[in-house]
């Protein structure tokens, strides 16, 4: 094998790429390949040990493992650099921009208002010669079709300026609601998986304690089946009020998925989890949905909660995830409502 041809080397790496797909049983989508071309590839040490983690664990390549894995390390961080390049880059320009529209609009009304009283004061020395007056009436006239050039072009530079502050604004807004989930207005999956990322990165550092809480709302699909999908949005938008109103700090919560959410505890040992996962519970069961008009109830909220804690020696956030998500599947195995903490 000519280990310097890259042409060979690069069809080595897809092979190996292929079997490793099919001893997993991976579906062979253009997706799926490039996670595993770059894990043949070996170019990628986070991915490798991510891949590495789910094996040893047993979790299995599901479609959402591998979309996971797709949008993390191929996909989300090369998009977010450039949504961070891009927006450096567009606030630069924005700056600039202002700073020109500012200095050339002060310079056009200095210098208006200069001419004007300089002819002002020729016209007062030399008004009577009637040669002079007819050489600065042309002067004159020049320079009012001139000012009128000047304040025309003000006018536009402060609609240009009006024009790059909505512009920021704009572009402001965007970068918000690419984080946001749109329904409720919590963190989306993507931004929630890049803050914990960087959570658990801190927390491993400065050996600090890290929960994880996943809830889900209880019986929602025959909510939903029963009373329609605008309830049931409804129904999303409360729990993620209450969410929102119970956490404090750098507490961050998102919504996973459907009726599934997310909160993450910086700084918070289990046991705190397991108490902000309980306050949680019965504030949203205490709440009940009715009309406005007529008052009639479509009867209460429940949620069911699990609690899992970063483990820093060994964890990966889909370890982190899976045992909170056990944790949460044996509050709905042991009647709903309830909180459970991993074993």
């Amino acid at each position: 094998m000519d280990l310097h041809n890259p042409e060979l080397n690069l069809s080595v790496f897809a092979g190996q790429a292929l079997k490793s797909m099919q001893s997993h049983g991976i579906a062979p989508t253009p997706e799926n390949y490039s996670v595993w071309f770059h894990y043949a590839l070996g170019d990628n040490s986070e991915l490798n040990h991510e891949i590495g983690t789910i094996i040893s664990n047993n979790l299995g390549f599901t479609k959402e493992n591998n979309s996971y894995l797709y949008h993390k390390y191929i996909i989300s961080n090369r998009n977010q650099k450039v949504l961070d390049d891009a927006t450096a880059n567009a606030q630069k320009i924005l700056v600039e921009a202002l700073r020109i529209v500012n200095d050339f609009s002060g310079e056009t009304k200095s210098y208006n208002h200069d001419t004007d009283q300089y002819l002002e004061n020729i016209a007062k020395e030399f008004g009577d010669n009637p040669d002079v007056k007819n050489v600065f009436k042309e002067l004159i006239d020049a320079t009012a079709k001139l000012r009128a050039s000047g304040e025309n072009i003000s006018h536009k530079l402060e609609e240009s300026t009006r024009e790059i502050n909505h512009l920021r604004k704009d572009l402001q807004q965007v970068t918000v609601e690419a984080q946001r989930d749109f329904l409720t207005g919590v963190y989306n999956r993507k931004s929630f998986e890049r803050l914990i990322d960087e959570q658990m990165m801190i927390s491993k550092e400065n050996n600090l304690e890290l929960c994880l809480l996943m809830i889900d709302v209880d019986h929602f699909k025959q909510f939903n089946d029963k009373f329609g999908h605008l309830l049931g949005d409804e129904v999303l938008k409360i729990v993620a009020r209450t969410l929102t109103d119970t956490i404090k700090g750098r507490d961050v919560v998102a919504r996973f998925g459907g009726e599934e959410f997310v909160v993450f505890l910086p700084e918070t040992p289990i046991e705190g989890g397991v108490k902000v996962a309980e306050m949680i519970r019965t504030s949203i069961a205490g709440k009940a949905l009715k009309r406005r008009d007529t008052g009639e109830t479509f009867g209460s909220i429940t949620v069911s909660l699990g609690v899992s804690r970063f483990r820093p020696e060994s964890d990966t956030l889909l370890t982190l995830i899976k045992r909170a998500d056990d944790a949460l599947y044996s509050s709905k195995h042991n009647g709903r409502n309830r909180v459970t903490s991993e074993a």
